[in-house]
């Protein structure tokens, strides 16, 4: 047997040289040179350098920059409590099980018998055998499979990537939506008693006889809408921190507040990098590509399902009739066998089984363009949400200030009879949509800094 072991490594080193299907090439991407909006963020004092690199916000932690202490704590109690971040984990530990399963494939798998047989008339048959079997991978069907569930394991774990970003980007959206909410329920409580103050006195003199009527209902009127509106936002509130509560695993419980919105760090603007970074530093366009690999090495292994397949089974062992002699040197038994099997017809299965594995990858390369296109759209949108959102903000400041102002001449004017009180009405109303419209516009501005760093990638 010794003289035939150079002819099997022969043999075998033969066999595993060839490899149908072809090795995945990424396709041509029409990247553009620079995003279209790239010089439209805001130019403000650089307050964040020390913290990001010059191209990138790769690898950033990037909710520490806003300072608050508060919401760190709350992303970091996310991070270790939220369940759907637990099963996208769990994912990944199940993909680099399948992975080191294909890796197993490859190579040959050993076992071992033990047989005792004793029949009438007396026929005894005793061996103790170890055996090994071995497909060889000829036409390199499990070396792509192997290749294809790596691109899988890789793909689940830019997937956990992916909703560490999203989970990290929901808690700080929601916190600033609720620090939002608690101003505006600040502003809305004050004007209740503003407004209440002002009711009572506007009664007071049509008790008297000094003003109509009408004045005393549209005050009461606008108590009653500015109480409305206090309880719809407190009802507003009350969600928010219920769906807060989830992302952090947690029952329904009070949450602890940090910052105001307007105390906290407006970044300066972000350095996007090239479009063409999207595809290394995105975790869900690297996921796409992977998942693209995965499905082209499976064209390889449809492919080498339509050829015969070759495998190698041997043993070695012990065997006798004889009990007393099964450790004896008489006893001594082996073998190799190799095995060729494959498809004649099967009614055109075997074509069909490529086909439509091609169709999946070409499934998976158009979900692989559309999610880096859909990556490059949610970088320009960021930019452009940065800049504009900077101006509206400057804007809502200076409307707020007049609005102020207009109210309390408006106010000064009625009481010394001067104008009417729609007048006053209206220079109110002016004035709480304008204090409404600057919290929500302040809450949008940082939201939009949280949707550029998840564009580019959440900084993981």
């Amino acid at each position: 047997m010794k003289k035939f072991i150079p002819l099997y490594i022969a043999f075998v080193l033969l066999l595993t040289s060839c490899l149908v299907g072809k090795r995945y090439n990424r396709p041509e991407m029409q990247s553009p040179d620079a995003y279209m909006s790239a010089d439209s963020a805001a130019a403000v004092p650089d307050t964040a350098s020390p913290y990001i690199e010059a191209d990138s916000t790769i690898n950033l932690q990037w909710f520490d920059l806003f300072g608050d202490t508060v919401l760190n704590e709350l992303i970091i109690m996310a991070l270790d409590s939220n369940t759907n971040l637990k099963v996208a984990a769990l994912r990944v530990q199940q993909s680099r099980s399948v992975f080191k399963n294909s890796k197993a494939n490859v190579l040959p798998s050993f076992g071992y018998t033990g047989q005792a047989q004793m029949n009438e008339p007396a026929i005894e048959e005793f061996n103790i055998l170890g055996t090994a079997t071995w497909e060889i991978d000829f036409w390199g069907k499990l070396r792509h499979a192997k290749r294809a569930s790596y691109a899988e394991m890789i793909a689940s774990e830019e997937g956990l990537k992916t909703v560490k970003t999203t989970l990290v980007s929901d808690v700080a959206n929601l916190y600033f939506i609720m620090r939002d909410l608690d101003n505006r329920i600040e502003v809305a409580r004050q004007t209740v008693d503003s407004r209440t103050i002002y009711y009572l006195m506007v009664n007071e003199r049509w008790l008297k006889g000094e003003s109509a009527e009408l004045d005393k209902l549209q005050a009461e009127q606008q108590v009653a809408l500015a109480e409305a509106t206090l309880a719809s936002l407190r009802r507003e509130l009350s969600y928010t921190e219920r769906s807060l509560n989830i992302l952090l695993g947690q029952n329904p419980q009070p949450l602890a507040r940090g910052l105001q919105n307007d105390e906290q760090v407006i970044l300066p603007e972000i350095p996007a990098g090239l479009p063409s970074k999207l595809l290394e530093q995105r975790p869900d366009v690297k996921a796409a590509e992977n998942y693209l690999i995965a499905e082209t090495e499976r064209i390889g292994v449809a492919q080498a399902m339509r050829l015969p397949s070759f495998s190698l089974t041997g043993f070695l062992g012990v065997a006798s009739t004889d009990i007393g002699n099964l450790l004896s040197g008489d006893a001594f038994a082996g073998g190799l066998t190799g095995m060729v099997m494959g498809p004649i017809f099967e009614f055109g299965k075997n074509k069909r089984r490529v086909d439509i594995q091609r169709a999946e990858a070409e499934i998976a390369l158009n979900n692989f363009l559309n999610t880096y296109r859909t990556a490059l759209g949610d970088v320009e949108n960021a930019l452009v949400s940065i800049k504009s959102y900077s101006d509206e903000y400057k804007a809502r400041l200076r409307q707020v200030e007049a609005a102020r102002k207009a109210l309390m001449l408006t106010k000064a004017k009625y009481d010394a009879g001067y104008s009417s009180y729609l007048e006053v009405l209206i220079a109110e109303s002016y004035a709480f949509d304008a204090e409404m419209l600057l919290s929500m516009t302040r809450a949008q501005q940082l939201s939009a800094t949280v949707a550029l760093y998840r564009a580019l990638g959440g900084g993981w």
